[in-house]
């Protein structure tokens, strides 16, 4: 099943329906505190999220700048160290003996056995300029434990292996070289040349771990601040850790960031991050810190913005509310007045209880209300008065038409009378010119007969009552056919007729309709040596439409506007009888059943008529 029409309906109906001004007041405040907030929050928190953005932008580069300083100073001090025990005479010799560099190593042994004193150190190395490994000294550790007797101390058989770092196009002379991963532990060489007479002779490599504990960067992410996180990394992005273990590469390639810039690690939120290369060293520092946590004072300020515009649109609301009700109770009272006043009660004022505009508009409409009754009472008076007038004129009618009907009549009968004894008995002494004569008088008193017949059915017609009952228009056409065939020869007329529907109506008044239009069609189709007459009806949206149509004299269409008209003829007398006033009735009577009636002809063609009744 469908559903009604009338409980069809979209979430958004409401807006298509006409609203109060109780309501629309309130709406339309809603809706300019939304605009309004709407646009200041979003320019607000548009400005304060690009302020909070780029303070802590430049925030994030200073820290990243400091850091970078900072730990560019530890590699210098650690370089300097390192550099103070490669200036040492027994690690010198060692290095430039090309021959017997065997008759050096427990010298150069003992001295970096002395540097391991530091327990940052796991291990030392001395390598020639090739990168190869001559002398190694460390702990016993996971990293140096086996022996190698070629180098006379122990080492490690997974130890890493910086020797390309040493090689390089343009190695440096002493720098801070790469983190390397070694089993489960991290560990970068502090790598310093060793001179003889201003000239490298070989590389002297302090191995230390990169060992850090969760207290010791929680105290260095207080000192950052913000949660800001640190991350240290090859600069050929080989290894990443955050000082306890090995972590994923960065989105972007820190080698590339110039610019702080955003992005988010896998599972994790947005962050804004900034690297440096850390002068001294192969490392490149990377910081970052949480976006949230940077626009955390632009999201206050939108969650504040929120709070704040849905107090004010319901503070708006509430006002509109009550300001739209002291507007809307006065007219109220106009609207109780004024269906009171249409009701014909003008016993009730509207109650006057302020001043502004809507208190004069009480007044004026007061004082209204108080000229329309003075005007009402004056034209009942005038309409009783031309009730009176009417009525009085209408019996004038009456009397005259009573008149017509009798004391005309009897002048007519006499007249009527003498001319017929006069055919009768002398009819035979007369020559042509008195009979014609006499016979003109007889057909002039019929005709003035028929014209006050036709006259009073006119003028009775205004004032009769419409009596509608069901009316079987093809019966009743058959019968007006049938009588009006009596005074025409048989078989003269070709009369066809098509389907009538019924109709409602005054039964009388509508035969009288098919005797005009009928008799009419045979009275000018007479004539013509094969007259036609159809009756029918068509349908239209509006209805049916009866209609007559004859072959016979037709009329020219510029005249049509004289056709339903009292004493409007377009034919002459001695061309076809008639009053001129069968169809001025035919129209009336189509009037008084609120329908309607035209016609459409050409001269010689014949013409139809038309009308059609209210359903």
């Amino acid at each position: 099943m469908g559903i009604p029409k009338t409980i069809r309906s979209s979430p958004f109906s409401f807006l298509s329906r006409p609203l109060s001004i109780r309501q629309q007041l309130p709406l339309l405040i809603c809706l300019l505190l939304l605009v309004l907030i709407t646009l200041f929050g979003t320019i607000s928190y548009i400005g304060i999220r690009r302020t909070e953005s780029g303070a802590g932008r430049e925030r994030l580069r200073s820290l990243t700048e400091q850091l970078s300083s900072l730990f560019h100073q530890s590699a210098r001090t650690m370089v300097t160290m390192t550099q103070a025990t490669a200036n040492r005479e027994e690690i010198i010799n060692f290095l430039s003996a090309d021959t017997q560099r065997s008759q050096f190593p427990a010298r150069a042994l003992e001295v970096m056995q002395k540097l391991l004193v530091d327990s940052q150190t796991s291990w030392m190395e001395l390598r020639d300029l090739r990168g190869r490994l001559l002398l190694r000294a460390g702990r016993e550790t996971g990293m140096t434990k086996g022996s190698d007797a070629s180098q006379g101390t122990a080492v490690g058989t997974k130890a890493p292996d910086p020797s390309q770092e040493i090689t390089g196009p343009k190695p440096d002379t002493s720098f801070i070289g790469k983190i390397y991963l070694a089993g489960d532990s991290m560990y970068y060489p502090v790598i310093v040349a060793v001179l003889k007479d201003k000239r490298p002779v070989g590389y002297l490599l302090r191995w230390r771990p990169m060992r850090a504990t969760p207290q010791a960067l929680a105290q260095l992410s207080q000192l950052m601040g913000a949660k800001a996180t640190l991350y240290f990394g090859n600069r050929d992005g080989t290894l990443w850790t955050d000082m306890l273990r090995p972590v994923a590469a960065p989105p972007s390639d820190p080698q590339n960031i110039h610019q702080p810039v955003t992005y988010k690690r896998p599972g994790g939120s947005p962050v804004i991050a900034f690297s440096l290369p850390v002068a001294g060293s192969k490392w490149v520092i990377l910081v970052e810190l949480s976006r949230d946590l940077v626009l955390e004072t632009a999201n206050r300020f939108l969650y504040s913005m929120i709070a704040i515009g849905l107090i004010l649109m319901i503070s708006g609301m509430l006002i509109a509310w009550r300001i739209s009700r002291n507007i809307t109770r006065p007219l109220d009272r106009l609207i109780e007045a004024t269906a009171a006043i249409a009701g014909g009660d003008y016993s009730s004022p509207v109650v006057i209880d302020r001043r502004d505009e809507l208190g004069k508009l009480a007044a004026s409409f007061n004082s209204m209300a108080v000229q329309v009754h003075h005007a009402q009472d004056e034209l009942e008076k005038r309409v009783r008065m031309r009730t009176e007038e009417l009525q009085a004129v209408n019996k004038e009618l009456e009397a005259f038409s009573y008149s017509v009907s009798h004391d005309l009549r009897a002048p007519l009968r006499a007249v009527s009378g003498y001319a017929m004894m006069l055919k009768e008995d002398y009819e035979e002494s007369f020559d042509e010119e008195a009979r014609r004569i006499t016979g003109n008088i007889i057909s002039n008193v019929k005709m003035m007969g028929r014209l006050i017949d036709d006259l009073i059915a006119f003028s009775r017609l205004g004032k009769r009552e419409i009596l509608r009952r069901d009316v079987d228009m093809k019966a009743l056409a058959e019968v007006c056919v049938a009588e009006l065939l009596l005074t025409w020869p048989e078989e003269k007329f070709s009369v066809v007729a098509g389907d009538l529907p019924g109709c409602r109506g005054d039964e009388d008044l509508i035969k009288q309709v098919w005797m005009n239009l009928i008799g009419n069609a045979l009275k000018y189709s007479s004539l013509k040596e094969e007259p036609r007459i159809e009756i029918g009806s068509t349908k239209n949206a509006a209805g049916v439409i009866y209609f007559v149509r004859d072959n016979g004299a037709g009329f020219d269409m510029k005249y049509a506007d004289k056709l339903f008209k009292v004493f409007q003829r377009l034919h002459s007398q001695e061309e076809f009888e008639g009053t001129g006033v069968g169809l001025a009735l035919v129209k009336r009577i189509i009037d008084k059943h609120k329908g309607r009636i035209w016609a459409e002809s050409a001269p010689g063609n014949g013409a139809a008529f038309y009308f059609s009744l209210p359903v």
